[in-house]
């Protein structure tokens, strides 16, 4: 099997090229694809710290990558409420984010556990991933196709419980390593359902964002042919 930081390596990879995807959209004036865009450079740049650890063991790039990579998936979950025309609970998220990294100073610094680190990153990432399943799968609009979005649920779903999983085994202390950059057959695992579920959800809301282009210009061409048919009556 690859090594931790070869799977790295190929996680930041694909997950640069769903970015640079996403910012391509950046300019169509939807609500919510800026914010989905940034969450997957946070993402993408907290994947490069995690990579960069071995090249420097005594920097705290561990800290700053779990802290980025976790704060990602909250930040896709801001951007798709905006998507669908909802309010944004900032004050909870707010208060989730500052427990968190809360979290990760306290087990870094004070009681050093690399295991509950990566159980509290998961632990995030997993809840706010069932959230934003929950959410494409409540707010999808019926008079569109629905394989976008029940694309998304799938993949969302699949990357929450996947996490879910990964943060039981470590608060349980059930795979021995201590570091990201060991090997594991719980590390493979999760490096394997992550490479298809992370980029899997990103590429589910650039699917959902061209289906919302699309029906923007149909609904445009709908107004002008009435408008036309309403101009040849009056003529």
């Amino acid at each position: 099997m690859p090594t931790p930081t070869l799977w790295l390596i190929v996680v930041l990879v694909i997950c640069l090229l769903m970015m640079g995807v996403t910012f391509s959209l950046y300019r169509t004036g939807i609500a919510g694809v800026k914010m989905c865009a940034w969450a997957a450079a946070v993402s993408c740049v907290g994947v490069a710290f995690n990579t960069a650890i071995p090249l420097y063991p005594n920097l705290p790039l561990g800290l700053v990558g779990s802290t980025l990579f976790g704060i990602g998936m909250p930040l896709s979950f801001v951007g798709l409420r905006q998507f669908f025309g909802l309010s944004v609970p900032w004050r909870s998220l707010v208060v989730l984010t500052v427990a968190y990294v809360t979290v990760l100073v306290l087990y870094y610094y004070v009681w050093p556990q690399w295991a509950t680190r990566t159980a509290t990153v998961s632990a995030l990432r997993g809840l706010m991933s069932i959230l934003v399943a929950i959410l494409v799968l409540r707010r999808r609009p019926r008079h569109r196709p629905a394989y976008p979005y029940w694309f998304t649920v799938v993949m969302a779903a699949g990357l929450g419980l996947m996490h879910t999983w990964r943060a039981s085994v470590y608060f349980l202390r059930l795979d021995s390593i201590n570091a990201l950059s060991q090997g594991s057959t719980v590390q493979n695992i999760y490096f394997v359902v992550g490479l298809v579920t992370l980029p899997g959800v990103l590429l589910g809301i650039i699917m959902m964002i061209h289906d919302r282009m699309l029906d923007q210009r149909a609904n445009k061409a709908r107004v002008e042919r009435h408008n036309a048919s309403l101009d040849a009556r009056g003529g």
